[in-house]
């Protein structure tokens, strides 16, 4: 009988043990994946500008949506030999012409002429290189994650408006960004722990003609398993102890002229409210990293004005410099402009394929600006890629410069503290 029990009560040890090794395996498994260093892709400011098929008899319908995009603007089509094809548009913009150059219903190139000067603001293979290195590093990372990256952040402008419809099934807009971006990338995977490749935030033109950002949502349908409706745009994703915090400032609003955080879903006070909490916990759960996106910038030059600091989210963000390492990711205007406030490092993120700016903004923030660094602009795409080892950062800008004809690709490291 005791031989028995011992017997028993030795296997019973033996299981004990070997739980025991399995679980801090695994535990020590767990740790390793949480530890891993990874990447990914931040961009913004994808969009193009207005599709338009058929040919002259379609002529007042494309009047109707280029006056609508450029806000009555005096508009002139010209169309190719047998008039079953836009070839141009012709834009008045104050003193200058803005010519779109079209092809299959598409606009290729944009072009700016104000002083008998032209300069391309877009060019569509410029956002189509940007597309295509992004599908080749995520195919990359999904096959290992050492080579490339996991996933992409996008800070908002995708389509043009929903004034041609406003859905995936319905928008030219979004089934472009679907064919170029989207469907081309690899499903995430359980090993992944994110429910689609991409995050994006809510740009004022997810919400032009498209108050219900149906759009973003049919595109995007995993967004909502994050927390992301039509009424509130706001959420936020722990990946390996790195914190996402995705804000909406909002489209345009009737009355409210220049920049402004417009949102409504919810307002600025109630987005500020769940920064500060989702920072708080990002302090207490001791996160190495936050990275936290919303469309319009806090810091700009050109283009547009930067949001005024009563309407600010860097009054908030500064607060929380001095625990975390907070990294701030916007769009809308664009260009690529890079910013070291208080601790914190911004970055305009809108060389992604939509025209692009060059001009001083009326209201340029004063703070130095560390990209260009006061060097002229020239057409320039890029997306950043950011890789995360534990407490360690490093940024690497992958641009695009076609007037380069020397050296049309280059890369450049950003991110200071």
């Amino acid at each position: 009988m005791n031989f028995i029990n011992e017997r028993r009560y030795g296997a019973i040890r033996i299981v004990t043990v070997l739980a025991c090794v399995a679980w801090a395996l695994l535990a020590a498994g767990i740790q390793a994946f949480a530890a891993a260093p990874f990447s990914f892709v931040a961009i913004g400011d994808t969009r193009t500008e207005p599709y338009l098929t058929g040919g002259m008899e379609q002529a007042e319908v494309m009047g109707k949506a280029l006056k609508e995009r450029y806000h009555n603007k005096p508009v002139r089509l010209f169309f190719d030999s047998t008039g079953l094809e836009l070839a141009r548009a012709e834009i008045q913009e104050h003193s200058a012409i803005l010519t779109l150059y079209y092809r299959d219903g598409w606009p290729r190139t944009i072009v700016k002429d104000g002083s008998g000067w032209p300069r391309v603001m877009m060019r569509d293979s410029g956002r189509k290189w940007v597309c295509d290195r992004i599908v080749s590093t995520i195919n990359r990372g999904a096959a290992d994650p050492a080579n490339g990256a996991l996933f992409v952040i996008h800070g908002g402008d995708i389509p043009v408006f929903g004034f041609q419809g406003a859905t995936l099934d319905e928008s030219p807009y979004w089934q472009l960004f679907d064919d170029e971006l989207l469907s081309r990338l690899p499903p995430p995977g359980k090993s992944l722990g994110l429910p689609g490749r991409i995050l994006a935030a809510v740009g004022n033109h997810e919400t032009w003609y498209d108050e219900k950002i149906s759009g973003l949502l049919t595109a995007m349908p995993w967004l909502k398993a994050l927390g992301l409706s039509d009424n509130r745009r706001i959420y936020s994703v722990s990946f390996r102890n790195c914190r996402f915090i995705f804000l909406d400032a909002g489209g345009s609003k009737t009355g409210i002229y220049g920049e402004a955080w417009t949102s409504d879903y919810p307002d600025f006070g109630a987005q500020m409210a769940f920064l500060t909490n989702e920072l708080n916990a990002a302090k207490t759960t001791g996160a190495d990293h936050v990275f936290i996106v919303y469309h319009k910038p806090s810091f700009v030059k050109v283009g547009h004005d930067p949001l005024p600091m009563d309407q600010n989210p860097h009054t908030v963000i500064k607060e929380f410099a001095k625990d975390l390492n907070i990294v701030v990711f916007n769009s809308h205007t664009h260009t690529t402009e890079h910013y070291l406030v208080d601790g914190v490092n911004y970055l305009v993120l809108g060389a992604g394929g939509a025209p692009q700016a060059f001009d001083l903004t009326a209201n340029p923030s004063p703070e130095a600006e560390l990209y260009w660094k006061g060097q002229d602009r020239v057409e320039e795409y890029n997306y950043l890629q950011v890789t995360v080892d534990g407490p360690n950062i490093k940024g690497i800008i992958h641009r695009f410069r076609p007037t380069d004809t020397m050296k049309p690709l280059s890369v450049m490291e950003v991110f200071e503290k």
